[in-house]
């Protein structure tokens, strides 16, 4: 390489390190380089285009002067990277923690005394958002706030509860709670104390939400130790239908329960579950259904153990579908059509008697802690203030 060449790719590194921009790169070097022709200083022969080449890829793509076109699959694949970050930037956007309540304190709800304000709220509204991913937007915002103010009150009533029945949930358990949480989503308890920070979430109020929980899940327990019992006769009778079904055609779903009085975005929501494939996840948060705490799941069903405007539905879906919201009575039912048996076609699924003394158990279980929660909220003194 000649000493002008190396001055050459000397200047134009300088340039790149200097972060000049590439329009002025590229007028600086044309303007050297016709100079240099026409003052006879440097022949064509003397520059050494593999070495600038080199050196403007070395700049990470920044100069158009030695790009080459992009190929039809390479212009794709660049295309769905913009949208996928541009998707990704939008959803970051959305779960950022929100103010719906303004700075002034005020007071939410009173159960048996004791208050929800709305920095409660607040703080509650940014916790779901950070642990369901889900945002609050146009869709989601009404259903969150009453969710939120839902699960703020029954979080009250369980603690109440168990301070009552001497359940005493320790920091301890709380502690071993948080780890078990992180576990679950696959990240550290390190990383579920930032996740909280940027939702701005203070800690405690999370450590209050999970005591809620652990407690009344000993409740229930203690309860259900007590009060269920589960009979050979009950586990036979629940084999002898199993088997019977088998000749059915029988389907697959799980469904969303919004009462109509709560239901006036539920055509959007429909919209959103269409766009987000975690169906469960809001069946969770959302409906209203004893099925929400198994994630709207409603296991295999034959036509004629659902409502006829339900089977009307059932029968014009595809798997993998999500219906329009379907009225039946005084509720509005989202069903989701995870799979199809027909019999004669497709191998029945087996079940074994332990499966269904577990399956009656669950079922026993759930319908006494809804009760349970029912019975807690018609004894209280609860009043809602917004």
């Amino acid at each position: 390489m000649t000493a002008m060449n190396i001055q050459l790719l000397f200047i134009l590194k300088r340039l790149v390190a200097w972060g000049v921009k590439k329009e002025v790169k590229m007028r600086f070097l044309a303007s050297v380089l016709s100079v240099l022709f026409f003052s006879g200083l440097v022949c064509a022969q003397d520059v050494d285009i593999s070495a600038l080449d080199s050196a403007a890829r070395s700049a990470r793509g920044q100069s158009v002067l030695f790009k080459r076109p992009l190929t039809e699959e390479q212009e794709a694949a660049k295309a769905k990277r913009e949208a996928e970050e541009a998707a990704e930037k939008a959803r970051r956007e959305a779960l950022r923690p929100v103010n719906l309540f303004g700075n002034e304190l005020k007071i939410f709800a009173e159960v048996n005394g004791e208050v929800i304000t709305s920095r409660d709220m607040q703080n509650r509204v940014n916790a779901f958002v950070a642990t369901t991913k889900i945002p609050v937007n146009a869709q989601t915002k009404k259903m969150i706030i009453e969710k939120v103010l839902q699960a703020a009150v029954d979080e009250k009533l369980k603690l109440q509860e168990a301070q009552k029945n001497g359940v005493d949930i320790t920091e301890a358990d709380l502690n071993e709670g948080l780890k078990n949480f992180a576990k679950e989503n696959k990240i550290s308890v390190s990383q579920v104390r930032q996740l909280l920070r940027e939702a701005a979430v203070p800690e405690e109020v999370f450590r209050s939400q999970m005591k809620a929980e652990m407690a009344w899940s000993r409740l229930v327990g203690l309860k259900a130790r007590r009060e269920i019992n589960i009979s050979e006769s009950e586990v036979r009778a629940a084999l002898d239908m199993i088997n019977q079904d088998k000749m059915k055609q029988k389907y697959l779903i799980s469904e969303i329960v919004i009462s109509q009085k709560k239901a006036k975005n539920i055509y959007d929501l429909v919209e959103n579950l269409r766009n987000d494939p975690r169906f469960e996840l809001y069946a969770m948060q959302f409906s209203e259904s004893p099925s929400a705490r198994g994630g709207g799941n409603l296991g295999w069903v034959g036509k004629d153990q659902l409502a006829g405007p339900l089977a009307q539905t059932l029968e014009k879906m595809k798997v993998g579908q999500i219906s329009q919201p379907v009225k039946v009575g005084t509720d509005f039912y989202i069903l989701k059509l995870q799979g199809i048996y027909r019999p004669g076609i497709d191998k029945a699924p087996s079940t074994n008697e332990q499966e269904v003394r577990q399956l009656l158990q669950s079922q026993k279980t759930e319908a006494l802690a809804q009760k349970y929660i029912r019975d807690l909220r018609n004894k209280a003194v609860i009043e809602r203030r917004v």
